[in-house]
């Protein structure tokens, strides 16, 4: 079960990644921010900046798929089979469910995956949440690998300085790579605040409907 990050008071999607300085913004203490505008989370009633309240995704996962999910829930927590260090295992599965993704999103076959605007709600949601998290890890790589040069460069003297450069050249590429995701992670954040808005008022005017038609045939 997806469990998503809300603002209490308004209903509205949050995140611990402001628009600036983002990169240093991960369990940094800050308060949350608003997807939609980039504004803080809204205050209790305390006047403190809210606590967000984790709220399941309303997207259906068919019952084929439950075994699968706890098992890979179970491989991929912290103190699973799997540990974090095991990169590759992490990658092989982010591959095959890109593949799927990749499908699901057809021409034709998004016909059948996205028949509401529920669906297309938690889709963008998705993409929001995967796009901040590719933004982290580009920074993050990046930094890793300058750390990196930097006790090669202490451990060995006849590092080169074409090595070097191309260190730099790779974390500065990175860098650019991870400010672009940030920039479309906005984006579509905001996109997603807008969608699940739409989705709301479908489903009330669905409802609001179908009452109506329930009310007509009981009189008859």
């Amino acid at each position: 079960m997806i469990q998503l990050p809300i603002c209490p008071v308004c209903n509205e999607p949050v995140a611990d990644q402001p628009a600036t300085h983002w990169t240093n913004a991960y369990r940094g203490g800050i308060p949350w921010w608003h997807l939609a505008d980039n504004s803080p989370i809204c205050a209790a009633a305390d006047g403190q900046h809210s606590q967000p309240a984790l709220v399941a995704d309303p997207l259906p996962v068919d019952n084929q798929t439950n075994t699968w999910l706890d098992e890979m829930n179970l491989l991929f927590a912290v103190d699973g089979p799997y540990d974090p260090a095991r990169l590759g295992s992490a990658i092989t599965a982010a591959e095959h469910l890109t593949r799927w993704l990749h499908t699901a999103t057809g021409a034709f076959s998004a016909l059948l995956t996205l028949p509401a605007p529920s669906d297309v709600a938690s889709l963008i949601g998705h993409l929001h949440r995967s796009t901040r998290l590719l933004a982290r890890v580009h920074a993050q790589t990046g930094s890793y690998l300058l750390d990196q040069a930097r006790q090669a460069r202490l451990a060995s003297l006849d590092d080169s300085a074409g090595r070097s450069e191309a260190i730099d050249d790779i974390r500065a590429w990175l860098q650019d790579a991870s400010d672009w995701l940030a920039q479309s992670a906005q984006a579509s954040g905001a996109a997603w605040c807008s969608a699940r808005t739409v989705a709301a008022a479908s489903h009330l005017a669905a409802s609001s409907t179908a009452d109506g038609t329930d009310h007509q045939e009981g009189q008859q």
